[in-house]
């Protein structure tokens, strides 16, 4: 279970630390100065790539949390595991699910771009579960070179500085001095809020001793520097193997002057010293290596950069499958450019695979512009049915799923996609184009379903489950029909077929048993179906299964303030606000309990803070607007209600909140104005209709009010008992009169 959340925006006494200097060795004598460091790991990307920090921490810190708290890790084993892939001897691997047992060329299921986030809070949980039961209560950990590291790292460290309290969890942040341009700007807020910065003086070379840190990738030293004994007389040779043995990253000058006077003399022999760390770095057999110093030394001791294609393109499927998409682009940059030193009788199906993974991978980046240009670069260079087919499925779903709103235009997408499987439909192979023609046809679905067509689009679905059954048999492409099973689902949710769609999400439980999402996507459906109780429990196994994400908190918080268990709700929305700040609809959420348990000025704050991520949204506004009316703040609450009012003309609740504003005070033919606009937007409603019936009567039009009573009494919610009460008030002023 995840950790319990502090309240959001919360801000600890005790800053973490971040240290920055001009070099690392002045960083890490600064960081040993400051306090004592459990682990102190190098972040620098070229050594692992993704994760290069978090994954050597925990290569670190697991074996001990293993013998100590094996439940503990195994809570944690998918997030672990994605970090630091050569603990799984160690520490076992978590059932698969069918997206990873997908055979090669059957895989058509990709993570979100947030999966690293989902990651990375999971694995804030677990440093803080493990600091509590270590033998100090705490654990320090410092990261350095972080101006150098992955994304991945950079994002978890942001994180982990938010969502850590220093005297449990204190973390170190080691940098060269920023602009800015080589951390995260959510690095740098985190940093800027969160830390107490120390500036690390230059330390002459005599004083920088034997360096060390813990969990070093190599083995051999763990801190990119050598600590040579014939530096003093600066032998080339020794300095070469010195930057060769730091993997490139050193930033000793004297190394990496002598690395570029050899290269320049001897290019052949220093290829040959690269070759040989490459090997070494292989025999190891790790994972992570693969995506960091192995392709470097194996690209600079290519003899033609070509022959490095291989290396590139397993680390590019790895970063793929895992969702490592912006390592998995600058692979692709660095693949474009070995490309170019191909011969020219080389696979052209290499080209094509470049176009299509760069713009999956901006596509799924939420870079979309770029994504289009590079399927737009693909379909002017082939010429070849296959990859036209596989272009136009990929533009299609561009229009039709990632494009912003204002860009989708789901007509354009079904003229890609109906291109996409009428070249599916002439594959010559049979088994071939029976699945390519259904994955095109899931593309097509999907267009129908966004142009409001659910009928059309559960009969493309149905006939591609059939087809698939029909002409594969059973064993092959079981993800696809999977993905197919869901989208039906869906669909049949959307067309109220709610029984039909819980009997497939039951069966893709049954056949994915592993898979949290489609939990969590059942968990949906029985609420949306009245089974709070099945819901619930599919979130928490969808929880269990981790990773965790911020929209499973926000649909149990539902789910229990729908049950009427308002305090356990409220956690939720809090811990949903925990993982990600900006997540509007739990701020809204948590803001409205709040109000209805009298807590108002927690509610003010908190949708301060919200308004401070989400500048003039309505529905803040119109909270703003509730929350200072009941604290008498009667100014501040009309400013807010107006401004929520001129953000959106159409979000009738903040024109009844002001009408009831305007009614306190007296106001009662502003009133009736703000209740004519609601009902306009909101059509017959028995409060708003009560409402204006109430000011019209204070505003003495008995005939008016006696009209809306009497509306509101013929539709289904009305108070009766109310209304008709005051109907009867105002027919006997109007007999009186």
């Amino acid at each position: 279970m995840s950790s319990p959340p502090p309240t959001p925006g919360r801000q600890d006494s005790a800053p973490h630390d971040w240290i920055v200097g001009r070099r690392r060795a002045d960083c890490l004598a600064t960081a040993a100065g400051v306090r004592t460091w459990a682990v102190t790991v190098n972040c620098h990307r070229r050594l692992r790539g993704p994760y290069t920090g978090v994954g050597t921490m925990l290569r670190t810190i697991v074996p001990q949390a293993m013998s100590r708290s094996p439940e503990l890790v195994a809570a944690h084993l998918v997030a672990i595991l994605c970090a630091a892939p050569e603990l799984e001897e160690l520490i076992g691997s978590p059932p698969g699910t069918l997206t990873e047992h997908a055979p090669p060329g059957e895989r058509t299921r990709w993570y979100s771009r947030l999966r690293t986030r989902r990651i990375s809070h999971h694995l804030v949980d677990f440093l803080n579960d493990l600091a509590r039961e270590s033998e100090t209560g705490s654990l320090a950990l410092c990261f350095d070179t972080v101006d150098e590291a992955d994304h991945t790292d950079q994002e978890f460290l942001a994180i982990a500085l938010r969502r850590t309290d220093p005297a449990l969890v204190r973390l170190g942040v080691a940098s060269e001095a920023p602009d800015g341009s080589d951390l995260l700007p959510e690095l740098l807020d985190a940093l800027g809020s969160r830390t107490t910065q120390t500036q690390a003086p230059h330390l002459p070379a005599d004083e920088l001793g034997s360096i060390t840190d813990a969990g070093d990738h190599s083995g051999d030293h763990s801190n990119g520097y050598s600590d040579h004994s014939d530096y003093a007389d600066h032998d080339d040779e020794a300095l070469l193997r010195a930057f060769i043995d730091s993997d490139g990253i050193t930033d000793r000058p004297e190394e990496t002057l002598a690395y570029y006077r050899a290269r320049k003399a001897d290019p052949q022999a220093v290829a040959a010293l690269h070759r040989a760390r490459a090997a070494e770095l292989e025999a190891r057999g790790e994972v992570s290596l693969t995506l960091g110093a192995i392709l470097y030394h194996v690209r600079h001791g290519a003899e033609r950069l070509y022959d490095a294609w291989p290396a590139y393109v397993q680390a590019e499927k790895y970063c793929m499958d895992v969702g490592f998409y912006r390592a998995q682009l600058e692979l692709l940059d660095e693949m474009e450019l070995i490309l170019r030193d191909a011969p020219e009788d080389h696979d052209r199906g290499k080209d094509h695979h470049v176009y299509i993974r760069r713009g999956q991978v901006l596509a799924l980046l939420d870079r979309q512009e770029e994504a289009m240009a590079s399927y737009i670069s693909g379909l002017a260079d082939t010429r070849v049915p296959r990859e036209a087919m596989a272009l136009h499925y990929y533009l299609g779903m561009l229009y039709t799923r990632f494009q912003r709103p204002e860009h989708k235009d789901h007509t354009v997408a079904k003229a890609h996609l109906n291109t996409s499987v009428a070249l599916a439909s002439q594959i010559p192979e049979p088994d071939d184009r029976a699945f390519f023609t259904v994955f095109m046809g899931n593309g097509l679905a999907l267009a129908e379903v966004h142009l409001g067509r659910l009928q059309q689009a559960l009969e493309l679905v149905d006939a591609g489950l059939a087809r698939l059954d029909r002409e594969l048999g059973d064993a092959r492409h079981r993800l696809h029909r999977s993905v197919l099973r869901a989208n039906r689902a869906q669909v049949l949710m959307g067309l109220k077929r709610h029984q039909e769609a819980l009997e497939d999400f039951n069966e893709l439980v049954r056949i994915d048993p592993f898979y949290n999402e489609y939990y969590f996507e059942r968990g949906n459906a029985r609420y949306q179906s009245g089974d709070l109780d099945g819901a619930m429990t599919d979130y928490d196994e969808a929880l269990a299964l981790g990773p965790m994400f911020p929209e499973l908190f926000h649909n149990r918080g539902e789910a229990k303030s729908a049950n009427g268990d308002i305090e356990a709700a409220i956690q939720e929305f809090r811990h949903a606000l925990e993982l990600e700040p900006d997540t509007l609809e739990s701020r809204i959420a948590l803001s409205s309990l709040l109000l209805e348990t009298g807590a108002e000025r927690e509610a003010i704050e908190l949708i301060g803070d919200g308004l401070g991520l989400h500048p003039e949204d309505a529905r803040l506004l119109c909270l703003l607007g509730q929350a200072t009316m009941a604290i008498d703040d009667t100014d501040r609450a009309l400013d807010a209600l107006d401004r929520a009012v001129a953000a959106d003309g159409e979000l009738y609740q903040a024109l009844a909140v002001r009408a009831a504003l305007h009614y306190e005070h007296g106001r009662f033919d502003d009133a009736v104005a703000d209740l004519d606009r609601a009902l306009a937007v909101a059509g017959d409603d028995p409060d708003l209709l009560f409402n204006r019936g109430y000011a019209q009567e204070a505003a003495g039009r008995l005939a008016e009010a006696v009209e809306d009573y009497t509306r509101a009494l013929e539709l289904p919610g009305a108070d009766s008992e109310t209304l008709i009460s005051r109907r009867l008030e105002c027919r006997a002023q109007l007999s009186v009169d």
